[in-house]
């Protein structure tokens, strides 16, 4: 890593390989630090990617070399992290897509023991037909009221 400090810009520059840190590695780290600094990429040359950190408030010629140490380790965590999920890419695909078909499992198709709500559940759905039929079977009375008729006298004006 080359390093250009610019401490009357409250500024750090420095310059990757972007064939030892691919350009999505850098990305993800630039973001962990966009609440402290402004930060700046060029590509001014083939495989070599320019970062500069710009404070947002005054800093010393500290605090800018421990950013970019702290850079130069989130640049590794992401490598890792790269690493890792592409490792355990297959692993995650298997449980994320047992975890949606158990979620669209239809209940019917469910074989275990049936808890105390479902058989209750089921006695009222049953409850519900029978109502039902017995409303069906009695038909509808023959009052010879419809919409239209005022057996109350409610519709009379006095």
């Amino acid at each position: 890593m080359k390093t250009h400090k610019k401490l009357e810009n409250n500024e750090i520059i420095f310059s990757l390989n972007s064939k030892i840190y691919p350009r999505d590695v850098i990305f993800k780290a630039c973001y962990t630090f966009i609440d402290r600094v402004y930060i700046f990429l060029d590509n001014p040359k083939r495989n070599e990617i320019t970062v500069s950190f710009k404070g947002k408030k005054i800093l010393t010629k500290k605090q800018l070399n421990s950013l970019k140490g702290e850079f130069a380790n989130e640049l590794l965590n992401a490598i890792l992290r790269k690493d890792i999920s592409k490792k355990n890419k297959k692993i995650l695909e298997y449980v994320v897509g047992g975890a949606i078909t158990a979620a669209l499992e239809k209940p019917e198709e469910n074989k275990g023991p049936e808890n105390e709500d479902d058989v209750e559940i089921k006695k009222i759905e049953k409850e519900i037909e029978a109502l039902k039929k017995e409303l069906e079977s009695e038909g509808p009375e023959d009052t010879g009221d419809d919409y239209e008729s005022d057996p109350l006298g409610i519709m009379k004006t006095q």
